[in-house]
């Protein structure tokens, strides 16, 4: 039972409990005093700590938020506030979504007659462009990325090549590998 308690799962439990003791009582001595608070007041000026401040204000911030949550609340709304008042919130008229519709309609004709031919190596080619195009369209249009800010636009862009990088590498492994004959 020594070796058990007294060298295996006793010490890291009783580790763990001492840290989150510790971080608990720092946590709760903050919120009452105000400590950080008190720290940003005092060294304001500071050359040294004036880039560590925002993080310490937004440290500090967060633990008032978590300690009274309607705090949190009521920043999400100031934020939304303003997030909204300069951009205006994007109505597509119903023409726009008819011309959507009848674009991934013909895109759907299309992919249907092509896999009624045989294009050889091509046929994948073809069937993913068309499913690109479409795709396109929808992300566009319904996933409202057209009227949305340029960051999710390169989100979406830098997925898009990473997946082309992994099918170039992909294509590039099978065609460079020797090609092997029946024999008998």
């Amino acid at each position: 039972m020594v070796p058990l308690c007294g060298f295996g799962l006793a010490p890291p439990v009783i580790v763990k409990a001492a840290l989150g003791i510790f971080i608990g009582n720092a946590y709760a001595q903050n919120l009452q005093q105000g400590l950080l608070r008190i720290f940003i007041k005092d060294n304001a000026n500071n050359k040294l700590l004036k880039p560590v401040l925002p993080a310490v204000e937004s440290l500090q911030t967060a633990m008032e938020e978590l300690d009274n949550p309607a705090l949190r609340h009521q920043r999400l709304k100031e934020e939304k506030k303003d997030e909204h008042h300069g951009s205006g919130h994007h109505i597509i008229p119903i023409p726009v979504y008819v011309g959507v519709l009848l674009v991934l309609l013909v895109g759907t004709i299309i992919t249907v007659w092509v896999a009624r031919y045989d294009f050889g190596a091509m046929n994948t080619v073809i069937a993913m462009l068309v499913a690109t195009i479409k795709a396109s369209f929808v992300l566009a249009y319904f996933m409202h990325l057209k009227y949305d800010n340029m960051m999710n636009r390169v989100i979406f862009g830098s997925a898009f090549f990473f997946l082309m990088l992994l099918v170039f590498f992909s294509v590039a492994d099978i065609w460079t590998r020797v090609h092997i004959t029946k024999g008998f």
